[in-house]
């Protein structure tokens, strides 16, 4: 059982970022006194950053028996599915209550293995990663399909004795 999920395009968010680079570019020389040139670069920056994330391959989600890699900027990190503890819904709001976004986050379990810093900054927030994307599905849609897969994972008695502190490694 191996799914690999991938990120929606965002074609949207690149086309408005090159519209508001053209705009603060070619705005009157008194934009570029107030700071506009700086708005730009960032700006260009943002361009970049997103049109890099749109190479295939750079970003992915991968869901096995064993546990899940998630894959940003071509650089991989694994977790073992005894390793977390749960997903959760995070929304990210507006004025305390107009919902803007909604991500996948989860919480590692006791037993995983996380410096000082991290505890503290997990128990402040509630979770302790967040997934960078949710990979063409609704957050919510993403977390029942994170947590189905855990559950079964961990009731399958092959997986008791699959348990180990190494990484992950393919098959």
């Amino acid at each position: 059982m191996e799914r690999t999920l991938h990120p929606t395009r965002r074609l949207g968010r690149l086309a408005f970022l090159f519209l508001l680079w053209i705009l603060l570019t070619f705005r009157s020389s008194h934009t570029w006194r107030t700071g506009g040139a700086m708005l730009s670069f960032i700006c260009l920056m943002a361009i970049l950053l997103t049109a890099a994330s749109l190479i295939p391959g750079a970003t992915s989600l991968k869901l096995s028996s064993h546990g899940f890699t998630v894959r940003t900027w071509f650089r991989d990190e694994s977790f073992r599915w005894s390793d977390v503890k749960e997903f959760r819904l995070i929304t990210y709001r507006y004025l305390g209550f107009i919902p803007i976004r909604r991500s996948v986050g989860f919480r590692f379990s006791e037993t995983y293995k996380r410096n000082v810093l991290r505890r503290i900054a997990g128990a402040i927030v509630s979770f302790d990663r967040i997934l960078p994307d949710n990979f063409g599905m609704k957050a919510q849609q993403l977390v029942g399909l994170l947590e189905s897969t855990r559950r079964q994972a961990l009731a399958d008695p092959a997986y008791r004795y699959a348990i180990s502190s190494d990484p992950i490694v393919p098959e």
